[in-house]
């Protein structure tokens, strides 16, 4: 730690004809919270809670200009919990995202390094990156809410044509002789113009968490939040993870109508397999420029093969967020989900599962940004 702060403050010291030139920014986000839950193993509880309108991070972006619209690119970011001091992203000191590259006006952008998938793309499509806290689609089987990140990964991103980007990325596994043992592949297009946007995006790994490969694409941070990462009937855990989506938005003046659809398909180790179906429906509008009301309406249904199986979830996501200023805002969130068909326990995302059918989540905060 010692020498990462030293490194840093380097940074910082070498950087004032830089910085003059616009080239090195210090950013971050720190959001905190009390949030209620109905029933967490039985439990009812009242927690302090850290990142619950987005996790908290800072991070170091910068780019030095090469001539020809040519720029090398850079970005560290780390994530924290604010109630504790602690690093998350399983400890790692830019977890959230550190990589390099190269940016082209006219050829677009490469970069190296530990990276978002393109499922990430679809985030504005989703109540839970508009204004409904942490309550993404269960589990975050998509993806959507980036619950990991993807390592070894280079990234490509097209130039904007008349509205319309795409962009693909791979992880290597970098393990000899074993290519697909813990890698990763995903892509994306995006089209915005005038009051309406689409995207859609792909994502695949293959053997995440290995045991056999600790080096690989993704790691450590895969699955603790979901209930679909081993099958309840055989234990089994995932060979492979397919994932697809598509989503939608217009804005009606103060008024915006999103939609969102993934389909997500768990390989396990044993040969089962489960196929899952996320779809979202949410409404945002402004009752005055500093008053934001939302609602959605979320509902997930799956089938385990061959056994079955057949879980279903319902989930209604409202939120209001008020801005005292650009950089700082106000919020109140919360979420009801019903487990229905084969599904045992309501799980809102990163709550402990409830004993029953329901459950229900609030949370009260602030936000700044700098």
């Amino acid at each position: 730690m010692k020498k990462f702060f030293i490194v840093l403050a380097a940074i910082f010291g070498v950087s004032g004809n830089a910085m003059a030139q616009g080239s090195v920014t210090l950013y971050g986000l720190i959001s905190a919270g009390l949030q209620y839950s109905n029933n967490q193993g039985g439990h009812s509880s009242w927690q302090m809670a850290s990142g619950t309108m987005q996790p908290s991070r800072w991070g170091i972006k910068g780019s030095e200009d090469l001539g020809g619209g040519l720029k090398a690119i850079f970005t560290l970011e780390n994530g924290f919990n604010v109630m504790n001091g602690t690093l998350m992203q399983n400890g790692r000191e830019f977890g959230r995202q550190a990589y390099i590259g190269l940016s082209s006006n006219t050829w677009g952008t490469v970069t190296f390094g530990r990276q978002y998938d393109e499922m990430v793309t679809l985030c504005g499509f989703s109540s839970e990156c508009q204004f409904a806290s942490t309550a993404a689609h269960i589990g975050d089987s998509d993806n959507v809410f980036d619950t990991f990140r993807i390592n070894n990964a280079i990234q490509y991103k097209t130039p904007q044509y008349r509205g319309l980007q795409a962009e693909g990325l791979y992880g290597f596994s970098n393990d000899p002789g074993g290519f697909s043992n813990n890698n990763a592949y995903s892509a994306a297009v995006q089209y915005r113009t005038g009051q309406f946007s689409a995207g859609a995006a792909f994502l695949l790994i293959n053997r995440p968490n290995a045991a056999t490969n600790t080096n690989g694409a993704i790691v450590s941070d895969y699955g603790y939040t979901s209930p679909f990462v081993t099958n309840p009937a055989t234990q089994s855990g995932v060979l492979k993870q397919r994932v697809f989506g598509v989503g939608g938005a217009y804005s009606f003046g103060t008024t915006n109508v999103s939609a969102l659809y993934t389909n997500v398909l768990f390989d396990y180790l044993d040969a089962s397999r489960l196929s899952l179906q996320n779809y979202e429906v949410s409404l945002t509008h402004y009752v005055r420029p500093d008053l934001m009301l939302g609602l959605a309406y979320i509902f997930t249904t799956g089938q385990y093969h061959p056994q079955g199986d057949s879980p279903k979830y319902h989930q209604v996501n409202v939120g209001i967020d008020y801005f005292l200023s650009k950089r700082t805002d106000l919020y109140l969130a919360g979420s009801y989900q019903r487990a229905a068909g084969d599904a045992k326990n309501a799980e809102i995302y990163l709550l402990s599962p409830s004993t029953t059918r329901s459950q229900v989540f609030a949370v009260a905060g602030i936000r700044h940004s700098f």
